[in-house]
């Protein structure tokens, strides 16, 4: 017998829901093979099985929610000499998640430090520090250079930052439970609170010359890429420790969705080598996905840059949330009649409000300022 946990599916949350079970107990299975669908950070994850073997007992029912680095399966080996051909963690410091020994132990993303012994910092996966980057932990701080810190170690620093008055309190009224994509939106918002330096600024464009004749979501995406060539430090991430600025090649845009589960941000890659026609394929690709909640995993990675419409239902000017390690968010917001002088002359135009949030670690005021100046100026 041998136990499976809940590897780390690199979404960044310490915990997935079960959405459904390909298998049961008595199934015989295959390396690879599809387990169990998992939700977790807006997305669906098969997650794959670790070894051959037979399913002795599933842990966990639909709608359950399993920690990262618990049981998720128990197998029964096809061979007793199953363990001896499983793979080993690399002598680099690399792990294999799932890696299953007859012992009834797993080797883990939390068991094995990726750094290197004599690394001036804490030892601890990307995961592990990923994790610490959204709970706002400075991971760093735990222990001394050169020890390892595992996720309850992140996790219970993160309970100890929690001011006491409310852990203490109790609250009445119906409890929801929130789903996966809105506590994945908690943590983005507490990194971002916890890291960012943020600053806002809005302006609006005159759209009247192309009202009615263009395609208006496809219309922003083209002033956008426009305005990123006149800025690109824009497209980019900032790594803090490092402080070093990754400027991207190719602009990969996230799109944020709103949906009665919470907020999804899928990615259109490589925005700036597609046509308008290619936009739009991909823009309602994501409607379709969003109305079923089938986002792919790898569709909500990567972005460089993020546009948010907060217009769709009311507001004209917002103060976006910049997720790190993204430098600028850009949201347009509900477009409305105004009059305006043209050409000294009272004139009823259609205005476009525009809010452009950068983190002002890595970002100065001037280069925010070029970037909305030629953003209103590609979309006028």
């Amino acid at each position: 017998m041998s136990l499976f946990k809940l590897p780390d599916l690199g979404e960044g949350l310490p915990d997935a829901t079960i959405r459904e079970w390909y298998v049961k107990p008595g199934d015989t299975v295959s390396i690879d093979q599809p387990l169990v669908a998992m939700e977790t950070a807006k997305a669906l994850v098969d997650v794959p099985a670790p070894q051959d073997g037979v399913i002795a007992q599933c842990h966990g029912d639909v709608g359950d929610t399993i920690d990262t680095g618990d049981p998720l399966l128990t197998f029964v080996s096809k061979n007793k000499d199953a363990s001896a051909e499983a793979p080993k963690a690399s002598s680099d410091g690399g792990t294999v998640v799932g890696v299953i020994d007859d012992s009834e132990t797993l080797i883990t993303q939390d068991a094995i430090a990726v750094a290197q012994t004599n690394a001036p910092r804490v030892l601890a996966t990307p995961a592990i520090r990923q994790l610490a980057l959204h709970l706002g932990v400075d991971i760093d701080s735990l222990k001394a250079p050169g020890q390892c810190v595992s996720t309850d170690e992140v996790k219970a620093a993160a309970k100890r930052r929690a001011p006491v008055s409310q852990a203490k309190k109790s609250f009445s009224g119906d409890a929801l439970a929130l789903s996966p994509a809105r506590r994945a939106m908690i943590q983005s918002m507490e990194a971002s609170q916890a890291s960012v330096v943020p600053v806002t600024l809005t302006g609006e464009a005159n759209i009247q010359a192309w009202l009615g004749k263009e395609d208006m979501s496809c219309r922003i995406l083209k002033a956008l890429c426009e305005a990123l060539k006149a800025e690109p430090n824009l497209n980019a991430f900032f790594d803090a420790d490092k402080a070093t600025l990754y400027r991207q090649e190719h602009v990969n845009c996230g799109i944020a969705v709103d949906t009665p589960d919470g907020l999804f941000v899928p990615v259109i890659r490589d925005m700036d080598t597609l046509s308008s026609e290619q936009q739009r394929s991909v823009i309602n690709r994501f409607k379709e996905q969003a109305a079923n909640k089938s986002f792919p995993a790898d569709d909500l990675k990567g972005a460089s840059i993020i546009l948010s419409n907060i217009g769709t239902v009311a507001g004209l000017h917002a103060n976006p949330i910049l997720p790190p390690p993204m430098v600028c968010i850009v949201a347009t917001g509900r477009a409305r009649d105004m009059v305006v002088p043209i050409d000294g002359k009272p004139s009823v135009c259609r205005i476009l409000p525009i809010s452009v949030t950068i983190d002002h670690r890595a970002i100065t005021g001037g280069e925010l300022s070029r970037f909305l100046k030629a953003f209103i100026s590609s979309l006028e």
